[in-house]
């Protein structure tokens, strides 16, 4: 005599082959998006890492930002130039800000348009670059906010062994940005002759085309190689705008998006955008280029192919 099978065995088993299938279709989609994926980038070579330093090789959430840019550069301007108070110095710098994300820039061009105040009477503002160089350098409280970085520290170790050329280009001054390698503790990766700060290609700052030309002229002459175009360089960014000028211009680029890709609280319109077309990869901390960029090691990056 035939028995029939229970229907909450029916059920179950209908349950577990419904789950089977679901978990096999999971895969298959997981492999397909791989896939769309691989033809979506491409594996060129490239020749050069060109690295933004704030925010960027340390977290924007460490406060050390709103240190240099709500502390720092605010007592500066009311130093120099005899701002009244801090909220008349920020009122200033805050547009030129946003516009050129670069404070040398900013007070640059504020200058030029009259928008700063002589510290004398019936005098005349003066913008020097080496001035706020050395006033940011010494004024900075480094340590109190960064802190040095071992597993970045390594990263840097492996890249500079694969023989890629690695360069910094900050929107801040030289001599700054070299502070903040060395309290990171990656200083002795980038040479002298290929560190660059904004007071090596003002009037111009990133995102223009033409400060990303004078540094590639430079890495040129410095690394002997004239074969190398913004076409064999990387840029790693957490500003988009400067994320989009680097690809405008040919670069590969790396959007790095801890704490939201932000520079100051006054531009959050730069916030990292992930799935922005100028944006060829994606890592949340810096440290996080290995193992999520371990082609730079065979001297290998995924560019992003046009559709």
């Amino acid at each position: 005599m035939a028995t029939s099978t229970p229907p909450l065995a029916v059920a179950a088993a209908a349950a577990a082959t419904t789950a089977a299938m679901h978990f096999v279709l999971r895969r298959l989609n997981r492999s397909r998006g791989k896939q769309q994926q691989q033809r979506q980038q491409q594996l060129k070579p490239v020749k050069v890492l060109v690295f933004d330093i704030d925010d960027c090789l340390y977290p924007v959430t460490n406060g050390f930002t709103n240190h240099r840019n709500n502390g720092v550069a605010i007592s500066y301007m009311c130093e120099t130039y005899g701002f009244g108070s801090r909220d008349a110095a920020a009122a200033v710098r805050t547009p030129y800000f946003k516009k050129y994300h670069s404070t040398a820039k900013a007070l640059a061009v504020a200058c030029q348009e009259g928008a700063l105040p002589p510290k004398k009477a019936g005098g005349k503002a003066v913008f020097d670059p080496a001035h706020l160089s050395k006033y940011w350098a010494t004024k900075c409280d480094f340590t109190k906010y960064i802190a040095r970085d071992e597993p970045l520290i390594e990263v840097f170790r492996q890249l500079k062994a694969s023989g890629l050329h690695i360069v910094a280009m900050t929107n801040a001054p030289r001599a700054y940005g070299a502070v903040v390698l060395e309290t990171i503790g990656i200083r002795e990766f980038f040479k002298d002759e290929l560190l660059f700060g904004v007071d090596d290609f003002l009037p111009n700052c990133k995102p223009e085309l033409e400060a990303f030309r004078k540094v590639l002229n430079n890495v040129k002459r410095a690394t002997g190689d004239d074969t190398i175009e913004l076409s064999d360089c990387v840029m790693f960014e957490d500003s988009m705008k400067n994320v989009r000028g680097a690809k405008k211009a040919g670069m590969g680029t790396v959007l790095v998006v801890a704490g939201g890709g932000l520079h100051d609280t006054n531009c959050m319109e730069d916030a990292g955008v992930v799935d922005d077309p100028a944006v060829d990869h994606v890592i949340r901390v810096a440290k996080d280029i290995q193992p999520s960029l371990d082609c730079l090691r065979s001297k290998q990056f995924p560019f992003k192919v046009k559709q």
